[in-house]
């Protein structure tokens, strides 16, 4: 296997040369930094990675912090199909980029990131109280971190704006009460669903109607649904993908026909959506894409400092399907 050594020679420039164009170090002459690449190609030759880290101090590993939901417990991949395209993508970016990605898991020790030798982070619906705020660690966060005053780079949606889409189309579909159901949990999405959701009813004079659940369990959902279907309420928006599936399951217990008497919609679009009966519209976020710039971002921030901040906002496409139909 060849070696700096043999690229030097066939380069005809000297060891240390070769190991700051390989490490990209230094000021190289273009023509220079050209004949070594091509004879570090032409030899087959593959950087010994270890020892890359310790002359550049860097493991180039980024990492990328799931939220903790909350409903499982103990360390685990959260269920939704959203966060796993997240990670589909952020993968996807640090590969390209020559990194590799590790995933801290929902409900794991979300302080182990702050001792691991990683390179950067991508904090997703964080907090702002993970411990990984506290340290100088280069972050991205997907979500805006509602109790941290350190300034980030962060990608996010729109989701006010993709809310009042939403209720447009209710409304446009002649729905007339619209209601919002969400989670408790502190993530800054749900807030700024609920932001678009009130701003909306307030301007058309409709009378607010929000439901909050603080679980998933049967016994919790069948009472909120109850508390919710005790108003004349004609479309239903909800915070998660999840919360859609189980309120078409109340609705259709309850002998409410979905469209007919009961609109749905989730802020959260997911794959298992589409194989319901109605199919459940949904809000597209585009998570793999999102994932994706969250860790170029990171990896730019990393190879040329910090960038504009706070960071850009990722489009969605509101996909109507059969559950919010006119009536």
């Amino acid at each position: 296997m060849a070696g700096i050594i043999d690229v030097a020679a066939a380069a005809g420039v000297s060891p240390t040369t070769v190991s700051h164009v390989l490490n990209n170090r230094g000021r190289i002459a273009e023509e220079t930094r050209a004949k070594v690449l091509e004879a570090a190609r032409q030899l087959g030759y593959q950087a010994n990675v270890h020892a890359q880290q310790l002359v550049t101090r860097r493991s180039r590993i980024i990492a990328i912090q799931m939220p903790d939901l909350g409903d499982t417990p103990g360390p685990s991949l959260p269920h939704s199909a959203y966060f796993l395209e997240l990670i589909n993508g952020a993968a996807a970016a640090a590969d390209s980029g020559g990194y590799a990605l590790v995933v801290s898991p929902s409900g794991g020790n979300a302080g182990v990131l702050s001792g691991f030798a990683i390179d950067g982070a991508i904090i997703v619906d964080p907090h702002g109280e993970e411990p990984v705020f506290r340290t100088d660690v280069p972050m991205v966060t997907i979500g805006v971190a509602e109790h941290s005053e350190r300034e980030v780079l962060r990608v996010d949606n729109d989701h006010a704006g993709a809310a009042r889409q939403v209720l447009d189309h209710f409304a446009e579909a002649g729905r007339r009460r619209p209601a919002l159901l969400t989670d408790e949990t502190r993530r800054s999405y749900v807030k700024d669903v609920r932001t678009g959701y009130r701003s909306w009813v307030a301007e058309r004079g409709v009378p607010e109607t929000l439901v909050t659940v603080g679980a998933l369990d049967k016994d919790t959902l069948d009472a909120a649904f109850a508390e919710l279907f005790a108003v004349p309420v004609d479309a239903v928006y909800t915070s998660s993908d999840d919360l859609a599936l189980a309120l078409l399951d109340a609705a259709t217990r309850a002998g409410l026909r979905v469209p007919q008497d009961l609109a749905i919609a989730s802020a959260v679009d997911d794959r298992a959506l589409s194989l319901t009966s109605p199919q459940i519209s949904a809000t597209n976020l585009f998570p793999f894409r999102t994932g994706e710039t969250a860790a170029e971002l990171l990896i730019e921030r990393l190879e040329n400092g910090p960038g504009a901040l706070p960071g850009p906002l990722m489009p969605t496409e509101f996909v109507a399907r059969g559950s919010s139909a006119p009536a």
